[in-house]
């Protein structure tokens, strides 16, 4: 399971990354075409969840090294793909939505996969010993 973790891991990495430096480098009008236009948001938005989606990916990258980053980035990136596919779904674009619903679902996976690292939080600790 620790290679299919690394490699879900990789393929995520460059996916936001790629996502974000999307967001990131277009020009105004191609956001409004793309973004804009389709779903109503505010180019300043997009702007940032590129932003985001592009940090989300480095501190996956620095994933390999601490779990805890790795988890870290992980929650961020189910934010954000909560966010894209209500998003498109609010809008009427139920096939657009189907595409961060697939990813959520990996990052999902991913997630699972990770849950030694996300039981070493010291929060999620005391909440596990609540529920026993």
């Amino acid at each position: 399971m620790k290679w299919v973790s690394r490699i879900l891991q990789g393929l995520l990495v460059l996916d936001f990354l790629f996502a974000g430096a999307t967001k990131i480098f277009s020009s105004a009008d191609q956001i409004k075409e793309m973004f804009t236009d389709n779903l109503g948001t505010p180019a300043a938005l997009i702007y940032t969840v590129g932003a985001f989606e592009a940090l989300a990916a480095l501190v996956l990258l620095a994933g390999y090294r601490s779990q805890k980053a790795a988890v870290v980035s992980i929650a961020v990136m189910l934010v954000i793909l909560i966010g894209a596919t209500v998003t498109n779904l609010v809008a009427g674009l139920v096939g657009e939505a189907m595409v961060p619903f697939v990813v959520l679902i990996f990052v999902a996976i991913l997630m699972y996969l990770k849950r030694d690292a996300l039981k070493s939080f010291r929060m999620l600790r005391g909440m596990n010993s609540i529920s026993k």
